[in-house]
């Protein structure tokens, strides 16, 4: 299985541009944002007339989150392949996968548990027009919009790292347009 692994890999760095990570890395990104969001709406305007309109926005936005999580990883072990690796940078690039798969796993344990949690009885006061297959399930709750609101939180900190390996440590940027010196400086107001 390893061996397959590594062919599909080095595959993907032969057909691929080694600065596809960064391209598609900003899908995951945003949905995590809205979908924190659309969860935060979720349990702000829940009424007796509540359309569940923001608990399936907030499921919607987590499952294309997860599809986006998942290319964006595939991506960044393709991009990996093509950048020469300081220990300094090996380091970032540990601690950028690290925080990379604990986001990826906030996200999958919101939707797992807005999937699991049921709404109200349909005779009690929600109308019982929409649910993840009909089940009644896919309510936001509290844990959920916890969950979805640290995973956001940790795509902006794995952000962070990322980006400070190619702006500070120029990863993926070719040398010729890399300049390690001291970062500008910003004048001072006048």
């Amino acid at each position: 299985m390893g061996q397959l692994m590594q062919a599909l890999v080095r595959l993907g760095a032969a057909a691929l541009p080694p600065t596809i990570h960064p391209m598609v890395v900003h899908f995951p990104i945003a949905l995590l944002y809205l979908a924190a969001g659309a969860q935060g709406m979720a349990l702000v305007t829940r009424s007796a007339q509540h359309d569940r309109f923001w608990d399936r926005a907030a499921l919607w936005l987590l499952t294309l989150a997860g599809a986006a999580i998942a290319v964006a990883a595939a991506a960044g072990v393709i991009s990996a392949e093509s950048v020469h690796l300081t220990p300094d940078t090996r380091a970032l690039l540990d601690a950028h996968q690290r925080d990379a798969v604990l986001t990826g796993l906030l996200a999958l344990a919101s939707w797992v548990l807005q999937v699991s949690a049921r709404f109200p009885a349909a005779g009690r006061s929600w109308p019982d027009t929409w649910s993840l297959l009909g089940t009644g399930r896919g309510r936001v709750t509290g844990a959920a919009c916890i969950a979805g609101v640290a995973a956001a939180v940790m795509v902006s900190i794995t952000g962070t790292l990322g980006g400070s390996m190619v702006y500070r440590h120029c990863l993926g940027i070719p040398t010729r347009t890399c300049q390690t010196a001291a970062p500008p400086t910003r004048a001072a107001p006048p």
